[in-house]
């Protein structure tokens, strides 16, 4: 082989070496683009008032705690909680995602995402709009990225 052929390659090597984290990254373009879409199915499911397919958003696995600190545990208590919710207090509210604030793949199948959110239409508090900020573990299993744990805080006045 000739010298300037062999010289970038071992420059590639080298860089990997130096730096292994960037040795492991893959193309993750089409995995931000289905977290996104996960995001955009839980607020649909919501609007349409779907317990089924909010807890479709979730691994059987998976982990919740609400605004009030609520804990559920495994896809079905999760499920029910939704049914709960959305056949009294929730039943006519809207959901919104402002933004995904930050996504950052810690594995590449594991990504730990804080989105922006909103409701208004709760029952027990008439006309009142309020601001969230969601922190979600998100985990591709079978080729499909769903919420593994997560948790809602309510945001007070003038928190950005």
């Amino acid at each position: 082989m000739k010298k300037w052929i062999i010289a970038p390659i071992i420059a590639v090597i080298l860089s990997f070496m130096f730096n292994p984290a960037k040795a492991l990254q893959v193309d993750t373009v089409k995995d931000k683009q289905a977290i996104h879409q996960l995001i955009k199915d839980y607020e649909d499911a919501w609007n349409r008032h779907d317990p089924d397919g909010l807890a479709n958003c979730y691994h059987t696995d998976a982990t919740w705690v609400n605004w009030f600190g609520a804990y559920s545990k495994d896809k079905a208590d999760i499920k029910a909680h939704y049914q709960t919710v959305h056949s009294t207090y929730f039943k006519t509210s809207t959901y919104y995602t402002r933004a995904i604030e930050d996504l950052t793949f810690v594995k590449p199948d594991v990504a730990i995402v804080y989105v922006r959110t909103g409701l208004s239409g709760d029952t027990r508090y008439p006309g009142e709009t309020f601001e969230f900020r969601r922190l979600i573990v998100v985990t591709k299993r079978d080729g499909q990225w769903r919420i593994l744990a997560g948790q809602n805080a309510k945001l007070e006045k003038g928190i950005k």
